[in-house]
């Protein structure tokens, strides 16, 4: 049975890890992801329709098949965060983090709620602003983020005005972070599908995030060609 300290020694090693978001609220999936090669589960309660009940279902699915959880919440606040983790979630992912204070009060909320059990929680911070490329060297300072998850889809958004607009201005923000965290020593990652995983890899990341909808069009499409279709 895989643990979340299992998980932090492999990124600390430089391996990869393969966290998977079920984009839904469905319990019996999460057997068959640990069983196919997932390393967590990415539940997410900020751009699905899952909320904390349901949450609830699937950390307690992922704990009975043996897969390391972290928990997207919809909300930075605390009293938020803090009802996740209470619900022995593995871990945390904030989104929009943008200043190093955003980050440290993520850390503190995980060490609040946790004491010495903090350390065997997942602390994930998502870089997805004009803000937060400005500021990663300050937020790559912060103790105790264990991942930084680039979003290239807001970052677009950020940037452009287009969401998951690719273009060059989006391409040179994402290889400026993965740069900097790197100089830093940070683990980092973003989503990573098959046709980008040379870029991914270029880029030093490590953290590789799918969700199940990827996974399906990869696997639907492998079929289609096998049918001549």
């Amino acid at each position: 049975m895989a643990t979340v300290a299992d998980l932090k020694r492999r990124l600390a090693a430089g391996e990869t890890v393969v966290s998977v978001n079920p984009e839904g609220a469905n319990p019996d999936l999460v057997p068959a992801l640990a069983r196919l090669g997932a390393d967590l589960l990415f539940v997410d309660c900020e751009r699905t329709g899952i909320g904390l009940d349901k949450a609830g279902d699937l950390l307690v699915a992922a704990r009975a098949a043996g897969l390391p959880t972290v928990v997207r919440s919809w909300s930075a606040d605390p009293a938020v965060l803090v009802q996740f983790l209470d619900r022995k979630a593995g871990g945390l992912v904030v989104p929009h983090v943008e200043t190093a204070a955003d980050a440290a009060a993520v850390v503190e909320t995980v060490r609040f709620a946790c004491g010495d059990g903090a350390a065997e929680r997942l602390v994930i911070v998502q870089i997805e602003s004009r803000a937060g490329v400005v500021a990663i060297d300050d937020i790559a300072k912060v103790e105790g983020i264990d991942v930084f998850l680039i979003g290239p889809n807001d970052l677009g958004y950020s940037l452009t005005g287009r969401r998951g607009a690719r273009t060059p201005e989006v391409a040179d923000a994402i290889d400026h972070v993965c740069k900097r965290l790197a100089a830093a020593g940070c683990r980092y990652g973003m989503p990573a599908p098959v046709a980008e995983l040379d870029t991914f890899r270029r880029r030093g990341a490590t953290f590789a995030y799918y969700s199940v909808n990827w996974i399906l069009e990869h696997g639907f499409a492998e079929m289609n060609r096998a049918f001549g279709r």
